[in-house]
């Protein structure tokens, strides 16, 4: 509603100025490609820049170079000539450096020449605060594994009159969903600034565009959608770290339990081996008779444990040194 209302306001005051401007400038109406509503003007802020651009209605006027003027409503002052457009063959013009403040109202004339014949001319006036389109800025995009770095293009200097009060916006877009970040960008637009997009899926396109926010969203311009397809998932440093540590664990648990089988073999706690003990070997050869060797029958033990068929045993007798004899002594 209030943007109606000051386009009604604008409006109004284009008509007044038209008149205004004829009598005091001392323009003449008497052309007759003369028409209030030959030109179409826009001005944007491009990269920061206060871009004046222009067309004709009427394609079959085919100027040969323009020529802006302007001045400030709240200053008694005369037409000014834009030195940057002077006899100029471009349909736009920079006035950055011309227009400082957002604040004012801004007076435009534009005429257009062939030779030294004036085929048309117009007016328009500007408040830059309403007016103004914001084109959106430069960025670039890089993919990785599971997320982009958006580096968002600003100019090194910017006139603090043409800060505004922007909001960026960061569109993400995968497959049917779209999302809006909106960074906070501390001080003032300057200097490159970049975004990072997290938490997205590997092996996935993903389109991004930068723009700048409006409260009214027909005014808004989108830049155009950059797309990345993000690389395939890959094994961390800390998954390869983690497996590595694992077969290292493994490795020296494996060492410790051969190294316990060996130590307790080696003091006869275990014995891998069916043949008769050393010691008992010696005794035996020394010619220990009280040592009885002989074979034992298990039918009573074969109803339980039918698999154990025979055992040999040995029997002792009771002046057995066992402090001499091990069962399991090693060779």
């Amino acid at each position: 509603m209030l943007l109606s209302q000051n386009a009604f306001i604008v409006r109004s005051l284009n008509l007044f100025l038209m008149v205004y401007i004829s009598l005091v400038f001392g323009i003449s109406h008497d052309s007759p490609d003369y028409t209030d509503e030959s030109c179409t003007f826009k001005i944007s802020l491009r990269n920061f820049r206060s871009i004046l651009s222009w067309e004709l209605k009427n394609h079959s006027i085919v100027p040969t170079h323009y020529m802006l003027l302007y001045t400030i409503m709240s200053k008694p002052e005369d037409l000014k000539m834009v030195m940057n457009c002077a006899n100029t063959t471009r349909s736009f013009c920079d006035l950055t450096d011309e227009w400082r403040s957002t604040h004012e109202a801004y007076v435009t004339i534009l005429e257009g020449f062939s030779g030294n014949t004036t085929l048309f001319s117009c007016s328009h006036n500007f408040w830059l605060a309403i007016d103004m389109s914001f084109e959106p800025p430069e960025f670039e995009t890089v993919g990785f594994t599971n997320h982009i770095n958006v580096m968002v293009k600003f100019p090194s200097i910017v006139e603090e009159e043409l800060q505004f009060d922007l909001s960026l916006v960061i569109e993400e877009q995968s497959e049917g969903i779209v999302k809006k970040h909106k960074p906070e960008i501390r001080g003032n637009m300057s200097g490159n600034f970049t975004y990072v997009i997290d938490k997205l899926i590997p092996n996935t396109n993903y389109c991004v565009s930068v723009y700048f926010e409006h409260s009214d969203e027909q005014a808004v311009i989108k830049s155009p959608l950059k797309c990345t397809l993000l690389p395939p998932g890959q094994e961390s440093e800390s998954a390869e770290s983690a497996k590595i540590g694992g077969i290292i664990t493994v490795f020296l648990i494996a060492l410790v339990l051969t190294s316990a089988i060996v130590t307790l073999k080696w003091i006869g706690y275990i014995c891998l081996r069916n043949s008769l003990p050393k010691v008992l070997r010696q005794g035996l050869t020394k010619g220990w008779s009280a040592v009885a060797i002989h074979r034992c029958g298990h039918n009573a033990l074969q109803s339980e444990t039918p698999e154990l068929k025979q055992s040999s045993c040995l029997s002792f007798p009771s002046s057995w040194d066992y402090k001499r004899a091990s069962l399991c002594p090693n060779d």
